[in-house]
């Protein structure tokens, strides 16, 4: 109530944490014309209802009001299920003794998985089906493959762990520049999707 007195404009420096003082002038501006107004306001408020910010009084009601949270929650889904299980059904059946007409039912809609004996195809389509690949395609990625793990091989074995007695543990890869790109152009290419 101090407040309301006239004051001699002497202010004193308090040390706040910077980030906590970027906060309270971003809040202050809300509240009050000053700081020291706002901080007036505040420690009123504060002994006027008897209260401080670690008091049983502020953590039980937010509890509370947590648990309340849920309990509405619950409550609405519960209002929900019931819409849609009663409510809904007995005013479509109201609706359709009033409009003089049976409800709709649903059509039967086609099945999404054709039986295959019905479903007649030629040879390749069959093929393409069952994902039938010619043996010399096959033949052709395996080998692929085998010259690919060859490689990676080899770069695998130009790859150590270097442990310094300072700093973290790194890799040295041995291969020159060229190869190096070589690799990239030839790999990240090929999978680029």
């Amino acid at each position: 109530m101090e407040r309301n007195v006239k004051r001699k404009n002497t202010f004193s420096a308090i040390s706040i944490n910077r980030i906590t003082a970027e906060r309270f002038r971003e809040y202050s501006k809300t509240v009050a014309k000053s700081h020291s107004d706002t901080i007036d306001t505040m420690i009123d408020f504060f002994e006027k209802a008897n209260i401080t910010p670690k008091s049983q009084v502020i953590s039980s009601f937010i509890k509370y009001q947590v648990y309340l949270d849920g309990r509405f929650d619950y409550i609405e889904q519960l209002l929900r299920d019931l819409e849609r299980k009663y409510l809904k059904p007995t005013h479509d059946i109201l609706k359709s003794l009033f409009d003089g007409v049976a409800p709709k039912k649903k059509e039967k809609q086609q099945p999404l998985l054709l039986n295959r004996n019905t479903i007649k195809m030629t040879k390749e389509e069959w093929r393409m089906e069952e994902e039938v690949v010619p043996i010399a395609k096959y033949n052709e990625a395996v080998r692929g493959r085998d010259e690919d793990r060859k490689k990676f091989r080899e770069v695998l074995r130009k790859i150590s762990i270097v442990e310094p007695t300072f700093g973290k543990p790194y890799f040295r890869v041995e291969l020159e520049a060229d190869e190096l790109e070589r690799l990239k152009r030839e790999y990240l290419g090929r999978y680029i999707y």
